[in-house]
């Protein structure tokens, strides 16, 4: 019994690094051959509701690669707004990638407030001057919400990606953003029209809030295995990453 225990064991665990290194490789070969400009528009990227590192850590990760991106910062947001930044690579005409971990992660509008510091500070410490937004469920909110508000940092938003996104009781944007790109992103299980969290009908409205007000819109929805569109596992599925970095840097 001892020794079937094991071997069930073993089994197990050689399965599971099995699908890993699968999983890894998938990621891997999607971008084997993608080729994007390299620029000094930072891409932020902002977590859902209880999101922290693990939430975006996959999509940095993959898209850190030479002649794609760079992980360059980690911006780290206490509860009071206090920006603590740790430097991973220098901030050049290398798409740096800068993941944003708040704190407080589950009051977008205060962290939307907080990210205009977020923004300000790399601004000045930096000089990045031009960025990108990859927003992750709420994550998206908290971009929307910067995007409206009164006060902005000095920077410009080029492109917005929303993933599993959604938009509720938001009042349409301000002011016009001629400039800003954005791609909305929505996971489907199977035939349904549901990532298991956040339904089609509540992505959707992103399109009229900022009509006539940004460069171009896009909606997107994407199909497939619960195991790829479950709401939580949005971000762990290699076919956005190739979606993302050509969207956000997209060539000249």
């Amino acid at each position: 019994m001892k020794h079937q225990r094991g071997l069930t064991v073993i089994v197990t665990t050689l399965l599971v690094l099995t699908g890993l290194i699968g999983w890894w490789n998938s990621r891997w070969s999607a971008l084997a051959t993608t080729r994007v400009p390299q620029t000094r528009t930072a891409t932020l990227f902002l977590p859902g509701n209880s999101g922290a590192w693990l939430s975006v850590r996959s999509m940095v990760v993959s898209l850190n690669r030479p002649e794609l991106a760079t992980f360059s910062l980690t911006a780290r947001v206490s509860y009071a707004g206090h920006v603590s930044w740790q430097q991973h690579a220098p901030v050049a005409a290398n798409n740096p990638l800068v993941p944003v971990i708040f704190k407080d992660n589950t009051h977008p509008q205060k962290q939307a407030r907080q990210l205009r510091t977020v923004l300000q500070q790399l601004h000045q410490r930096y000089g990045v001057t031009h960025v990108n937004f990859v927003g992750h469920s709420s994550g998206g909110t908290i971009a929307y919400d910067y995007l409206n508000h009164q006060s902005q940092a000095p920077v410009t938003v080029n492109r917005w990606i929303c993933i599993g996104a959604d938009f509720p009781e938001r009042t349409g944007l301000r002011t016009a953003e001629p400039q800003l790109h954005i791609l909305n992103l929505a996971g489907n299980i199977g035939r349904t029209d549901n990532d298991s969290e956040v339904p089609d009908n509540t992505v959707t409205p992103l399109a009229r809030l900022v009509q006539g007000h940004v460069g171009s819109y896009r909606y997107e929805p994407l199909h497939g295995p619960i195991w790829q569109m479950q709401h939580s596992l949005l971000h762990e599925n290699p076919a956005l990453d190739r979606k993302m970095i050509t969207f956000l840097y997209p060539p000249s």
